[in-house]
């Protein structure tokens, strides 16, 4: 059934008039506030504090500059220049390469389905927040005060719960499953009318976070043992440096969250006119993103060292990874503070809003794509509106489990399964294509020719010679780790939902690879492209000078 899906996909035929940002503030937005979610919250403060404090800034600088620069610049680009969703862009390599973007978009797809149902925790908390005093504080009685001063298990009780284990999924949790419904219901509003409505609510969606975050963190620094908490995340272990596992944390904390090999990259930029400058988004979102994930860290651990100072504790005794810092430390730290309930609505606004920005751009490119394919229901081609209300009703449905009681046991299973080992893949796939098998001469000449710029070079070797290599170790030790270890923790049904996250993407690749391997580069060029390619470069600075709109 999938392989006849793809047979309908027409190649070479997906041209229609695609929508543009209004203006360029637009599309700066869009990419912030997707490369900014729940990630930058409650992965990268942890990560840092879990591999050698300060040290582990070193391999992350490092990377970020051979690794997220390059391959954002990379998706970018080609997204531009073509104006095309990423099978697009992979099919003018080479037919054989469309299943890259394929599979990339796939990837996507899953993730929209599994994305929502963390902001449908912030929902749930946020309506809990709105009492006088917040249902997860321990009420102390004066006569027989006792240690706890709030519920740690709150979370997996009243809001989850939860099962004993994977294998037990309970009925319905029907409060999740209501909250989850009306966060796609918001999210489907926003970007109903593609980026002609999504361009316009990110103006308020990506910059509410930044104002909310820098309120939490002014106030955070306030409070008693918050110095303490930041001090404790950049404590350095040199030690650390010198272990492998410390690199490779930091080469994965930089491809998962710059968002590279989920096919978003190619579609924001797909919806740019093909004049506006690649280079400066391509280095400043980056930027815009590192720092966002430094400011998590130092409102997170603010808020942990008050906690830890308060309850007279050991950060160490905290929970401080996963949605375990969101949705158990955190919520308990705003209970220490005057006016929690104040804090609390603040904060899970604020959770909410980091989210709805990467939902919105798991719709856009996975609807772009179908877009582009001119898919049609009883020979009509879908309107948009239509089109994202179909795609909104999938997302719900694939993330029927989540939905259950025991859904909380499979978050890893949905986060693990869908993005290890299908977007390292793809990543050094597209590191492959361009790097070694088919060059970077056509897209050089057709940025220059559209964009009147010159692909820095340094990103043409980083491509080549590190992020290739980097990423293919990557995804052996990955693959090994995911396949043959993890994947047996959860039962049969489990394992086969696991096989199919990680297998779909594969498969597009290996499809269209097989498929196509006989047709040379190059056949599939379009006249009007040919046109382009045949005509003289003239130098770089010979080009009119542009002005840029910001």
């Amino acid at each position: 059934m999938f392989k006849a899906f793809l047979d309908k996909l027409h190649i070479g035929e997906s041209h229609h008039e695609r929508q543009n940002w209004g203006s360029n503030l637009e599309y700066y937005l869009s990419s912030i506030g997707f490369s900014v979610g729940f990630g930058s919250l409650w992965r990268f403060p942890y990560v840092v504090y879990a591999n050698g404090g300060g040290v582990f800034l070193i391999p992350y600088i490092f990377f970020f500059f051979v690794l997220a620069l390059p391959m954002f610049y990379l998706e970018s680009a080609l997204g531009q220049v073509y104006q095309q969703a990423a099978p697009g862009c992979l099919e003018k390599a080479g037919k054989r390469f469309r299943g890259v973007g394929v599979g990339q978009v796939i990837t996507s797809f899953f993730l929209g389905s599994f994305y929502n149902i963390l902001m449908a925790y912030s929902l749930l908390f946020l309506w809990d927040s709105f009492s006088w005093t917040l249902p997860w504080k321990v009420e102390q009685d004066p006569a027989n005060p006792t240690e706890k001063l709030w519920d740690p298990d709150y979370f997996y009780k009243q809001i989850l719960n939860i099962t004993s284990g994977p294998s037990e999924l309970g009925g319905f949790n029907y409060p999740v499953m209501v909250a989850s419904i009306i966060s796609f219901v918001i999210v489907y509003l926003c970007v109903a009318q593609g980026v002609k409505t999504s361009g316009k609510v990110v103006y308020v969606s990506a910059p509410l976070p930044y104002i909310l975050l820098f309120i939490l963190l002014i106030r955070g620094m306030y409070l008693e043992g918050a110095w303490e908490g930041i001090a404790y995340m950049f404590e350095i272990d040199w030690a650390k440096l010198w272990e492998i596992e410390v690199w490779y944390r930091a080469a994965n904390q930089v491809l998962f969250q710059y968002s590279v090999a989920v096919a978003t990259l190619h579609a924001l930029a797909s919806y740019k006119e093909k004049q506006e400058s690649i280079i400066r988004p391509c280095i400043t979102i980056p930027v815009i993103t590192a720092f966002t994930g430094i400011l998590c860290g130092l409102t997170v651990f603010a808020y942990m060292g008050h906690m830890a100072s308060v309850a007279g504790v050991s950060i160490h005794d905290l929970p401080l990874s996963g949605p375990d810092l969101v949705f158990v430390a955190y919520p308990a730290a705003l209970t220490l503070m005057p006016g929690s309930t104040f804090w609390a609505i603040l904060f899970f606004v604020m959770l909410y809003f980091l989210g709805i920005d990467t939902e919105f751009c798991f719709l856009e490119t996975v609807g772009g794509f179908l877009e582009d394919e001119k898919i049609k229901i009883f020979g009509k081609v879908l309107k948009i509106e239509v089109l994202r209300a179909g795609m909104t009703v999938v997302f719900f449905i694939l993330g029927v489990f989540l939905y259950t009681n025991g859904g909380f046991h499979y978050l890893p299973l949905y986060d693990d399964y869908i993005t290890i080992v299908p977007m390292l893949l793809t990543a050094s796939l597209e590191c492959l294509i361009f790097g070694w098998l088919v060059g970077f001469d056509k897209l050089k000449r057709l940025v220059g020719l559209n964009v009147r710029e010159e692909i820095p070079p340094v990103f043409i070797l980083c491509i080549k010679w590190v992020a290739l290599p980097v990423l293919a170790f990557m995804l052996f030790g990955s693959f090994k780790q995911v396949i043959f270890v993890n994947l047996f923790n959860y039962p049969w049904w489990g394992m086969i939902l696991a096989l199919i996250f990680t297998g779909l993407p594969i498969f597009a690749v290996v499809y269209y690879y097989k498929t196509y391997e006989n047709v040379k580069d190059g056949e599939e060029v379009e006249v009007e492209e040919q046109l382009q390619l045949e005509r003289p470069l003239v130098e770089l600075d010979e080009y009119p000078p542009r002005r840029l709109e910001y």
